[in-house]
This record gives structure tokens, sequence and C-alpha cells, in this order.
């Protein structure tokens, strides 16, 4: 019998815990009562109210289940039996290795890894069903699952679908509470650039290519504000930072008013200080995370609206919100098919790569597109921003900036091979 069916299988049994009201005295003398808004079974039996919490506590990382066992053994709802059953389960999860905790505890059953392979021939309706294939456990120490609801609306903004999603992510601590979240984002292949059904485009966006990408993670978020402030507390690698560059918005905002150099340092600073290489990402890798699989102009479709995303809606009808700055970054509920969001506007993010009016000769895999030549000072920005209009926020869009500028509305987020 697996840990989870043990585990389960005593909590079903512990008496008093049969009545909503006994279900949230049990969270809230183990300290666990935030949970109460998030558990939909207080009304069910035994067995589905605690399948779901188990499967809840263990989705926030396995010491907080440890935790939340430890003060149900020493509480007024564990007898002496249940109390020595609590302690040996206890002492069993404590000593599985985090990838055995994955497959005895959680009992993942017949898990496929996603495709989110892509060609221009793919419509949304194949691409969706593609999607709802579960990843793969990555093989890195320490992720943990996280679940998110996906929309995709159609070229008048009306919502033709919504979904629940899982991906993994790791955790990384940068002091005074503030927690950066990386993303795993899986290999594949897609098609890098627009198709000619996309209708507006431009150039720059040609000619679409099929891109090789490995694994890597990327930050769920743009850098906010808090983040920005904690590692740039950091010794100096290259150059200074300063601690508050942003002219607008708090801790939950992302961090604008910095030049690719600053991004370079903050990615520096933090390599140092973690012992992992964090960088900015390639213009591929930006692409292929933010398609997630799509092959639509948005992640979430045909088109975009303001309960979506932060840009300007200007001439649009009917007309949305312009906000006229940036928004926290976890504003809007909605992420792309791995999890990850605000990739369609709030702000500009900067990448690795040098600009280039197309895509003659660029590279077939995710590397960095890069120059030899000194004269050539522009990098590529991505995703649009609060300031600009819908075209911009496209998955294919490309722009760029001179490497000592900064901006209003340009920000980056970060990412770690694997």
């Amino acid at each position: 019998m697996s840990v989870k069916s043990q585990l389960l299988q005593l909590l079903v049994n512990i008496p008093g815990t049969l009545h909503t009201g006994e279900r949230k005295a049990l969270l809230m003398v183990t300290g666990f009562d935030h949970l109460n808004t998030r558990i939909n079974s207080f009304e069910k039996n035994n067995i589905v109210f605690f399948t779901e919490l188990i499967e809840l506590l263990f989705s926030e990382g396995h010491d907080q289940l440890l935790i939340f066992l430890r003060m149900l053994a020493d509480s007024e709802f564990s007898g002496l039996e249940t109390k020595q059953k609590l302690n040996i389960i206890i002492a069993e999860i404590s000593t599985l290795e985090f990838q055995q905790r994955n497959s005895k505890f959680i009992e993942r059953k017949s898990i496929k890894a996603v495709s989110i392979v892509s060609t221009p021939s793919q419509n949304q309706e194949s691409l969706e069903e593609g999607q709802d294939t579960k990843l793969l456990v990555p093989q890195i120490l320490g992720t943990q699952p996280f679940e998110f609801t996906v929309v995709i609306v159609d070229a008048q903004g009306k919502e033709i679908k919504r979904s629940r999603r899982q991906n993994y992510y790791l955790t990384q601590d940068l002091g005074n509470g503030v927690t950066l979240e990386m993303v795993y984002i899986p290999s594949g292949e897609f098609w890098m650039g627009s198709p000619e059904s996309e209708g507006k485009r431009y150039s720059n966006e040609r000619p679409q290519h099929k891109v090789t990408v490995k694994p890597f993670l990327m930050s769920k978020y743009a850098i906010t504000q808090a983040e920005w402030r904690e590692v740039a507390t950091l010794r100096e690698v290259r150059q200074n930072l300063k601690l508050r560059p942003s002219r607008n918005g708090g801790k939950s905002h992302p961090i604008t008013q910095v030049s690719w150099f600053d991004a370079i340092e903050f990615c520096d600073r933090l390599s140092e200080k973690t012992g992992k290489q964090y960088r900015l990402p390639s213009e591929a890798e930006w692409e292929y995370a933010c398609r997630a699989g799509t092959t639509t102009p948005f992640h979430f479709g045909k088109s975009i609206i303001s309960d979506l995303a932060n840009y300007d809606p200007y001439g649009l009808e009917p007309k949305g919100i312009n906000r006229e700055k940036t928004t926290p970054v976890k504003s809007f509920q909605f992420a792309n098919p791995l999890g990850l969001f605000d990739m369609h506007g709030n702000v500009w993010e900067w990448c690795l790569d040098h600009w280039h009016e197309n895509y003659n000769n660029a590279p077939p895999n995710e590397d960095a597109w890069l120059d030899n030549r000194d004269e050539n000072k522009t990098r590529v920005i991505r995703g649009g921003s609060w300031l600009n209009d819908p075209s911009s926020c496209r998955s294919a869009y490309r722009l760029y900036k001179n490497t000592d500028e900064v901006a209003k509305h340009v920000g980056f987020r970060i990412v770690s091979s694997l």
C-alpha cells in the first residue's frame, strides 16, 4: 500500500471529523486554517475531504505536509493509536527521496509528457486536445506542482474554452520573505515567427522557421520591484544598481526603468548568491514559452481583451480598460498553457539576442542570436506593454531598444538552463 493510501485510510477514521465545523477546527488546531477558502469538499464525505486536503498540502511542498501531520499527531484529534501510526507515516515520508515522494505519495498513473510541438497547419482545437495531457514530473530536486486556469477566446474576444492545468516550479528564497518562482518549461519544437494567416504581421517576423528547444526554467512573472530590491542589495559584480529605479508601482509591480545591462547585472548577482546560473531568455526561448504550443496570435487565442492582459485598447470596439500603468504581476488569474503569467502586455521583456531585421539565417535551436559586430548596441524586447496596442503584444511581435536605454514600460523575466 502506498504512503498516500496509508495516510488516507488513517485520516478518514479519525473521530470528530465528520462535520464542516469539526474539519475547520482540525485545520485551525494544526495551523492550516488559511486553507479554508481553498477547500471545496467540506460538505462531502471524509474520503473526499481528506483526499483533497492531502493533495492541497502536498502541492504546497512536502515540508508543509509534514508540519500538518506533526501538529495533528500532537493535537486532541489524535488518540494514542492514531498518534503512533501518524508518527510511523511521518518517519516514512521524511526518509523518502524527492522522486520517491512524487511516485509513492502522489501515485501518478500513466502520465505522459506534454507535446508542445506546433505546426503552421494545426488548429486551436487539436492543439487544445494535446495540451490537456499532463507533464512528466521533471527530474529536478525540489520541484512542486501547481495548478492554474487557461482560457481561450475567439476573434471577438468571447471566451470559448476554460480548463485547469498543472505544471511544476521551483522556488528561490531571496530573503526578507521574497520568493522567486521558476516554472518548468519542457523541451520541444515550434514554429517561430508569424504565419501568413495571422493578418497584421511584419517582415521582421519572417520567415517562419522551426526551432528545437531544450528544457529550462522561466520566472512565472516578470521580475518584481520586491525581487529587484533584494538582489540589488547583493555584492556588485560588474556595475552599480539602483535599489528603486521604477518611478511608479509597488513591491508586486514589475520592475521598470532598467536597461539591458541592469538586467544582466541582476542575473549575475543572483547567480553568485545562489550558485545557480540565471540569465535573460533567448528570443527563441521567450517565444516558445509564450506560445506554449499555441499557433494563434496570442496564447489566449485569436484576440486579446483587457480582462486577460494589461495593454492599450485604443481604437478597439468594444472598448477595453486602458489602465495607463503597470499592474501587479498577480493581477490576472489566467495563465498560458505552461503556467506563465503576463506574457502579453504589462511590460516589455529584455532578451539576450542582438536585434536582426528578419529571421534569415536564424539559429535552429534555442541559442541567443548574437553579433560579433561591436556597433550593434540593440537587443530584442518581447511581449508588448501597457502602453502598446494589441498587435504589439502578439506572440510573434518583435521590437528592440538600445542596451543602455531605460523606459517606464520595459522590464524583464529570467531563465535558468537545465
